[in-house]
């Protein structure tokens, strides 16, 4: 797979076990844009076992290359079973890259009918994101999450 976000090349490939490392940097380091008082570094191993969880039950994580370094820049794990969207992160260094549009693109392919996906209350870009994707709020949760769903 290869695609072009803005300016940076990419090339698109299903997970591997060595990129666990790279998911978990950048997740932390993207995690702590929203949330600067969680040592996010720390929680890296429950990414790597919810990754490696879902994965196990059917979920495709979709990873994206800087096609020049190799380096990730961003990745996506949906459920193509439960048309849940787990986890979708770029870079701090890639964000408003138009790379997020690129990984939501690859999750549509895993759930092309319908897809929903909670996003913490706080993380108001999250929330534009989806909302300029065409996910419609289904529901505020008490702990704080927002429940979205997109439907083709």
């Amino acid at each position: 797979m290869r695609a072009r976000a803005d300016v940076t090349d990419v090339n698109l490939h299903y997970f591997l076990r060595p990129d666990h490392h790279d998911a978990g940097r950048i997740w932390a380091a993207t995690s702590a844009i929203v949330e600067p008082d969680t040592a996010f570094d720390d929680r890296r191993r429950w990414l790597f076992d919810r990754i490696e969880s879902l994965h196990d039950s059917g979920a495709r994580t979709i990873c994206a290359l800087d096609a020049r370094t190799g380096h990730m820049r961003g990745f996506v794990t949906v459920h193509p079973e439960t048309k849940r969207l787990h986890q979708i992160v770029v870079a701090p260094e890639a964000l408003g890259s138009g790379l997020a549009s690129i990984l939501l693109t690859q999750a549509r392919d895993v759930a092309p009918a319908r897809m929903e996906v909670v996003v913490n209350v706080n993380n108001a870009r999250a929330l534009r994101f989806f909302e300029r994707e065409g996910f419609v709020r289904r529901s505020d949760a008490d702990s704080g999450d927002v429940l979205l769903e997109w439907r083709a």
